[in-house]
């Protein structure tokens, strides 16, 4: 387990994320409801590596803005994938392509197939897009890695794998009534309660512990929880990503937000899933850690951005 090593040995440092696709925009790029981040980094070993988180929901925009971030992904190290939706999936192909071969990593149920099934019984599929899949993406020049369990992708960054649903209140968002989420495991159909869902983490040199989700359909104090206790840490520096907050009741709002300031962190960058709302509580919540995200937005981890609201 992580939480076994050398903290000291781990450290990666020159941290950058880069948004490539999410929800909200500022010219020149394209939004889209989906989410990928680019991670440029160097790792524990003192090696430059890049890693992608997720792929989006609609390929030639996250393409179109990789082209107008002059972002070169002929060197990316791996790619992961936080889950099998479709908004974080779309592009997955694309960019092992571009990369010429890739390490891709994913939860066993990632490909799986998915249906949402309405209150009159009609389906539609909602998992990973049929040009997406398992076989498309080891064509492509993809080796993929499908594990539960905490992974070091590159030296000094990890997945949390499947992440333990321990907090009381945390749940997958409820459906109305007469609606199901559907995944078919082993030839049966059954609940989906999106347990592919993970996220990375990586200790930064002069910053701290850092995590960066694709939805925290598990909960992001659970994620937080989850990374807590590989790292043995004590506190946590940052938490870039979606939180899966849209369309929460106030009182789940509020104890996310009590629970969250439990964990002292000093950057807190939320997007994709967490709706307006949300977001706008968040800033008030946490104002001065508060950074605004969007697609094209580039965050130097350790330095303060230019402007945290635009």
């Amino acid at each position: 387990m992580p939480g076994g090593f050398s903290i000291k040995m781990n450290l990666i440092r020159d941290l950058t994320i880069t948004t490539l696709a999410e929800n909200s925009v500022v010219a020149p790029y394209l939004g889209q409801w989906g989410l990928s981040f680019l991670l440029r980094l160097v790792d524990a070993k003192g090696d430059p590596r890049k890693v992608v988180f997720d792929t989006g929901v609609h390929k030639e925009s996250l393409l179109y803005n990789v082209g107008k971030l002059k972002a070169d992904l002929s060197d990316v190290d791996c790619l992961v994938v936080s889950h099998g939706h479709r908004d974080h999936t779309a592009a997955t192909v694309e960019i092992v392509e571009a990369a010429g071969s890739l390490k891709v990593y994913a939860h066993p149920h990632t490909f799986l197939p998915r249906l949402y099934e309405d209150k009159t019984g009609k389906r539609r599929k909602h998992g990973v897009p049929k040009e997406e899949g398992l076989e498309e993406i080891e064509k492509a020049g993809g080796d993929v890695c499908l594990t539960s369990e905490p992974t070091e992708i590159v030296p000094g960054v990890w997945t949390t794998g499947q992440i333990p649903r321990v907090t009381p209140f945390e749940r997958p968002s409820s459906l109305s009534r007469g609606e199901r989420a559907i995944i078919v495991v082993n030839g049966n159909e059954v609940d989906d309660q999106v347990l592919d869902d993970q996220a990375l983490w990586m200790e930064v040199e002069g910053c701290g512990p850092l995590v960066v989700t694709g939805c925290a359909h598990a909960g992001s104090v659970n994620t937080l929880l989850q990374v807590q206790k590989l790292g043995g840490f004590a506190r946590l520096y940052g938490f870039i990503g979606g939180t899966h907050l849209a369309g929460r009741s106030e009182g789940y709002l509020r104890e996310t937000i009590e629970r969250l300031e439990q964990f002292g962190l000093s950057l807190i960058s939320p997007c994709h899933c967490t709706g307006f709302k949300a977001t706008s509580i968040l800033w008030r919540s946490f104002s001065k850690e508060f950074v605004l995200n969007f697609s094209g937005r580039v965050i130097e981890v350790g330095k303060e951005p230019e402007q945290r609201m635009f």
